[in-house]
């Protein structure tokens, strides 16, 4: 404990300007996507689709960038190795998956699309004549349709295509890549989000579901202390899977960013080996690898303990209060305003204050991640951050494809703020 709490105070002391430099530098090109996105969604929804995924993009970016800032400072997870443009690039890379599963999960993503859908169907109205039938494909209007699951396929297959020739792109076509897997990341877990809220809906409307509802209403009329129970209980479930599920899928993520190996193979890589050939060999290497990392990075958790978990959770707990109590604290002091001053204060405030608190977690997550690597007994690695052969036997988050290592560009002393850059 006393380890964890030098590391998470040498992380703050050292790291906190470069930390909120990243985070703003993320939130500002985020929410300029956005309003561009919604821009040109007010003339083309596609136009839109294509530019929206880069939001998220610059978010993740930013907070892969934090995290590899506070790698030197980390006694068990630091590396001497200064990180290059492509390492941190394929870093990136291999992050896009479990990040935009946990955005769409907690509901970050659904934000991005309602700003962005705010902002095209004002544009799309307007330019339509406020005429309803005149808008078209204007709006910037997502549904499970023809057009995102073409977006979808078209970039799957510009990745697929772009990996059998890794070696030998160019800088360009590595962008390229990447903003293929963003895309088609993107329209993955926006499609799955939506098909499992219209399942959620018609499982809303049956039978069941209605004679469960008419339970609770006779519960609540005639058996107050039950529905009292029902209605904290239901409360209870809900701060608990705040507690426990937010902060493991940080350390899943953190996982992936760092590349943790562990000994144990994946039977479903090698399936798609054996079983597969040619296209349909590639596309699912795509998909198995990005399994595989998300495998890896649960270990972190798994074979952290329950102690070491419970004690991350517990600090997650107090980052939250923090956050929400800082937050409240700010607003109260600015005291009450009309409304147009908070249509154009209250994003640039909010932001303020996250760019102060979104360190701390930042450093919270560092130092747990760290301490689950320093138990001997977790049987786990950091990984290099290179795309090194992990041998039999092992997984290692970051072997995106399988090639030879790459090169390692300079060196930095120990606690310097370097990703590369």
């Amino acid at each position: 404990m006393q380890q964890a709490l030098r590391t998470f105070g040498r992380i703050l002391a050292e790291h906190w300007p470069a930390l909120m430099a990243w985070y703003l530098g993320g939130e500002v090109v985020h929410r300029l996507t956005i309003e561009v996105a919604g821009i040109v969604g007010g003339y083309t929804t596609l136009g839109g689709l294509l530019i929206l995924p880069i939001a998220v993009a610059a978010r993740l970016v930013s907070y892969v960038a934090m995290y590899l800032t506070v790698r030197p400072s980390l006694p068990h997870a630091a590396t001497d190795e200064r990180i290059s443009y492509r390492e941190f690039a394929r870093t990136v890379f291999v992050s896009i998956l479990p990040f935009f599963a946990f955005y769409e999960a907690w509901g970050m993503l659904d934000a991005d699309r309602s700003a962005f859908l705010k902002i095209a169907i004002y544009v799309g109205v307007a330019q339509s004549g406020y005429g309803e039938e005149e808008i078209g494909d204007r709006a910037g209007l997502i549904s499970v349709g023809v057009l995102p699951v073409t977006v979808l396929l078209v970039a799957l297959a510009v990745r697929v295509v772009l990996a059998r020739f890794e070696d030998r792109l160019s800088a360009p076509l590595r962008v390229l890549a990447t903003y293929a897997e963003v895309l088609w990341t993107f329209m993955l877990v926006t499609l799955v989000g939506q098909w499992w809220r219209g399942v959620s809906e018609w499982l809303s409307q049956r039978t069941g579901a209605n004679w469960l509802r008419d339970v609770g209403d006779w519960f609540a009329a005639h058996l107050p202390p039950v529905a009292g129970l029902w209605e904290g209980g239901s409360w209870f479930i809900g701060i608990v899977i705040a507690v426990l599920i937010v902060p493991a899928a940080w350390l899943a993520v953190v996982g992936v960013i760092y590349g943790t190996t562990f000994d144990v193979q994946s039977g479903l890589g090698r399936w798609s080996d054996t079983a597969l050939r040619g296209t349909a060999r590639s596309l699912a290497r795509t998909l198995v690898v990005r399994l595989e990392s998300l495998w890896a990075a649960a270990a972190v958790i798994w074979r952290g303990g329950p102690v070491t978990f419970g004690t991350t959770a517990l600090a997650y707990a107090l980052w939250m209060l923090v956050d929400h109590a800082g937050t409240r604290g700010v607003l109260q002091l600015i005291g009450g305003h009309d409304t147009d001053f908070w249509k154009a204060y209250l994003p640039v405030i909010l932001v303020a204050v996250a760019a102060v608190v979104e360190p701390l977690r930042v450093a919270l997550m560092a130092t747990a991640y760290d301490a689950v690597i320093g138990r001997p007994e977790a049987g786990l690695d950091a990984g290099s951050g290179l795309d090194e052969e992990t041998g039999d036997g092992a997984i290692l988050a970051v072997d995106v494809e399988e090639e030879g290592p790459l090169g390692v560009v300079g060196h930095e002393e120990h606690r310097d703020d370097v990703v590369g850059l």
